[in-house]
């Protein structure tokens, strides 16, 4: 179904201000952070502002970061590597409709309880190629099991706000005097000179240990999950999770030295 102009639009209104409180929500967070560790507010303001030139040079470059992951379609490509019905005989996911009643693409997504329109959000997974089709009779199956997005999709912006808000919060509850649980894990592994023939080695190990770690995370949550109606309250859950990643980045140069 089209929807008309008027209602696009206010599509896009809403998006956009829910954009603009979770992006809000981020900068209050490191804001916090600085300032509890004895930062200036003169000295922050002048950070805040060199840093939005920063940002605005590159982005009139076009030097941005790819981003990717959406919480709902990395639970349906999941779901669609676990669950027997959607399995063929050598454990590999089996082509489905992308519509309809189970199975289908829109099945595992109404499967994992979202408030949101199942049939939208197979669209959706469609147009950001997450699926593809699969022969010639209108089937489709994942393109990987791993959500993995490129584009600037609107989406995207929400779960880097709600990544960066979340990493913030837990920092600052484990570093909190008034914290009244044991410090949730925060923690990295770097080393400062990897040499770089082995960048590729180390995208193949942390994919191989990091698909393993989170599918025994998921395993754990998934069996305690709490089984209630959507009209019930949420007062009794909270929201819980592990987000990972791995990075490589140039050597930093030390502040004086000479570029080489």
């Amino acid at each position: 179904m089209l929807r008309c102009p008027e209602e696009g639009l206010k599509m896009a209104t809403r998006l956009s201000k829910r954009l603009e409180l979770d992006y809000s929500n981020v900068l209050v967070a490191i804001f916090e952070l600085m300032l509890s560790a004895g930062i200036d507010v003169k000295d922050l303001e002048t950070a805040c502002m060199t840093s939005l030139s920063r940002a605005e040079a590159r982005a009139r470059l076009g030097r941005r970061d790819e981003t990717g992951g959406l919480v709902t379609a990395a639970l349906v490509l999941d779901a669609w590597h676990r669950d027997r019905r959607y399995l063929n005989a050598r454990a590999m996911p089996k082509a489905v409709p992308l519509l309809g009643p189970a199975p289908s693409v829109e099945a595992i997504v109404r499967s994992q309880r979202l408030r949101k329109d199942s049939a939208e959000i197979a669209r959706r997974l469609k147009t950001l190629r997450l699926v593809v089709p699969s022969g010639r009779r209108r089937l489709y199956k994942p393109a990987s099991d791993v959500a993995v997005i490129s584009a600037q999709e609107p989406l995207v912006l929400q779960y880097t706000a709600r990544a960066l808000s979340t990493l913030l919060e837990t920092v600052g509850r484990n570093v909190s005097s008034k914290r009244s649980l044991e410090p949730l894990i925060e923690r990295i592994a770097e080393v400062p000179d990897l040499p770089r023939k082995y960048v590729d080695a180390f995208q193949r190990f942390t994919q191989a240990q990091g698909k393993t770690f989170l599918r025994t995370i998921n395993d754990w949550l998934e069996s305690r999950c709490a089984r209630r109606s959507p009209r019930e309250g949420v007062s009794t859950t909270v929201r819980a999770g592990v987000h990972t990643y791995a990075y490589f980045a140039p050597k930093r140069r030390a502040a004086g030295s000479p570029k080489t």
